[in-house]
């Protein structure tokens, strides 16, 4: 059967509307896909910490509605949350701290939390607005100590283990008469306190709290005043441009997720 010149023309027309409207359907649905590499460390629970005998050194793709079968925690919660909610795709790196701070600075990663703010840290980092988690900074010793506590200037020349590479605010760095000795893990630390090779422990009081439970230690230890504290929160480097449009993000998710309902959920979960 012959189709009239009009009727090709008619149908080109059509096939070529067609193709044009899946272009868009297509595209659109690829932008909407967009993507963030997130680094932070294995263990700091209740916030972000490997699930049971996990790798300590994890890479995932956490996809919009999916979790992480090996990692977990409430800031892990509030991120992920916070970026599905906007779309994101997060491509998760768990490992040190030291080591996760190391790809951000290298530009392997884009993002690492949580992270509270110190004069250094402020110099090279842009930070997003809204928090992921709060930190109490106070140090642990012995139950059997005497310590009598008047201030930072108590600890002068005494041995106090620290986490590397952790902050514990501006105060804490100025003191020098503190002998400070790092150690890798909340743990390790604790035992070299029981153990009498250092003098006390400092910490940040909800994770330190959770890991004296976890072991069965709370007839150890004793805890001193809080001396200082600070909100912790996603953090880039300020030269990677592809930094302060992420943290816009997320801080446009994390208040969607408050109006929601699935930030109180994740507060009811942990806390």
């Amino acid at each position: 059967m012959k189709i009239k010149k009009g009727s090709k023309v008619l149908l080109s027309l059509c096939i070529l509307i067609l193709l044009l409207f899946l272009y868009f359907i297509l595209s659109t649905a690829f932008a909407s896909e967009k993507t963030v590499s997130v680094s932070t460390l294995y263990g700091y629970p209740p916030y972000c910490f490997i699930k049971g005998n996990a790798e300590k050194e994890l890479k995932e793709v956490i996809s919009k509605g999916s979790d992480s079968p090996e990692f977990q925690g409430y800031s892990w919660d509030v991120i992920r949350e916070s970026f599905h909610q906007m779309d994101y795709i997060i491509n998760l790196n768990v490992m040190s701290w030291s080591s996760a701070m190391d790809k951000v600075k290298d530009g392997t990663v884009e993002i690492i939390f949580p992270a509270g703010k110190n004069a250094e840290r402020e110099k090279i980092f842009l930070y997003s607005q809204e928090p992921v988690n709060e930190a109490k900074f106070l140090v642990y010793v012995r139950k059997d100590s005497d310590l009598k506590w008047e201030g930072l200037k108590s600890l002068n020349g005494l041995t106090i283990g620290v986490m590397k590479d952790f902050n514990y605010g501006d105060r804490w760095k100025a003191q020098i008469s503190i002998k400070k000795h790092e150690v890798n893990d909340i743990i390790e630390g604790f035992k070299m306190l029981d153990y009498k090779e250092i003098d006390g422990f400092a910490g940040y009081e909800v994770s330190w709290d959770y890991a004296i439970k976890q072991e069965g230690w709370k007839e150890k230890f004793k805890k001193l005043p809080v001396f200082d504290s600070t909100a912790e929160y996603l953090i880039g480097l300020k030269s990677n441009k592809q930094v302060p449009k992420i943290l816009e993000d997320f801080d446009t998710g994390k208040k969607q997720i408050i109006k929601n309902g699935k930030f109180e959920g994740i507060v009811k979960k942990w806390h």
